[in-house]
């Protein structure tokens, strides 16, 4: 009997509800809404359905991943309260995969002194960004950066090839260095980030249930209207 754990991965963090399970570096089943931010709505159906795919149930299961932020601020809570509770429910172990390592993974590159920088959009020229080499070690730390031309003009020197990705990389495309830097279209999904999943299962660094908390990086954005302040 095969010992090696098998992982729940679930992305909320963008408009796109993901749902994956794996076994080491084999993705089981996955399955993706793209109707937009229907998280709630569509959440536990689609694990249902990846866990009759694989043809497996919750109490197979080792471990939760979530993808712990930044990213969208009802998206995150959402997720969040899903993979809490079905560590409660199962007596499953809690796994926080940082949203923009798990999109920097599996980025192709013929070049190992490649820098990828994942960016998700937080509006006009706003992203959430973290910049990782090829072993996906941090190169940059993650931020808020409100973006302009010379933003990562040469900050990784002047021989780096720059790749970004995310749906917040589009805004940089009109600076990029012709052969040189690229813009990827890839999206956030939760059997990315199985190999950092399986790699914290294996140290044991595991999140506490009741005190594990997403990474906004920023305040919701509520708009109030007038009518509704107490004068």
């Amino acid at each position: 009997m095969n010992s090696t754990p098998k992982i729940l991965h679930l992305e909320t963090s963008t408009e796109i509800c993901s749902i994956a399970i794996s076994q080491a570096d084999r993705v089981l089943a996955t399955k993706v809404s793209l109707s937009g931010f229907e998280h709630s709505a569509k959440g536990t159906l689609l694990v249902q359905a990846c866990l009759e795919e694989a043809q497996l149930k919750m109490q197979d299961l080792a471990a939760v991943s979530i993808s712990e932020g930044p990213g969208s601020y009802t998206g995150l809570r959402v997720g969040f309260a899903m993979a809490k509770g079905f560590c409660y429910a199962y007596d499953l172990k809690l796994i926080c995969v940082p949203t923009l390592l798990a999109l920097a993974e599996g980025v192709p590159s013929d070049q190992s002194a490649a820098v990828i920088t994942p960016m998700l959009d937080a509006r006009r020229m706003e992203v959430y960004a973290a910049s990782y080499n090829m072993d996906g070690e941090e190169l940059r730390a993650v931020e808020a950066v409100v973006l302009n031309e010379d933003t990562y003009k040469n900050y990784f020197g002047d021989n780096a090839v720059n790749i970004f990705v995310g749906n917040g990389a589009h805004k940089v495309e009109s600076w990029l260095r012709e052969g040189q830097d690229h813009v990827l279209k890839k999206g956030c999904n939760a059997a990315d980030q199985r190999k950092w999943a399986h790699r914290k299962h294996q140290e044991g660094a595991f999140s506490d249930i009741a005190y594990a908390v997403p990474l906004y990086l920023k305040p919701p954005n509520i708009t109030v209207s007038k009518k509704n302040l107490l004068l």
